[in-house]
């Protein structure tokens, strides 16, 4: 992504870990295209709130800047 900061990069590697997980269940044989509509909703959500979360606790990690 062009523009992300080091922060939103460290949280994307951060949810990297849930989304394998998340791959563990569905099985890592499976293509993209032959995922059904719940697997595909699991991944969405696990990255959205994977990032939330990770965000979260890097924002409370830093120093307020005023």
């Amino acid at each position: 992504m062009q523009g992300t900061t080091d922060e939103e990069r460290l949280a994307i590697a951060l949810v990297m870990k849930r989304l394998g997980q998340t791959m563990d269940l569905i099985g890592w044989d499976k293509r993209l295209r032959d995922l059904d509509a719940t697997e595909v909703t699991a991944l969405i959500e696990e990255v959205l709130e994977g990032y939330g979360a990770e965000m979260s606790r890097i924002a409370a990690r830093s120093e307020v800047p005023f």
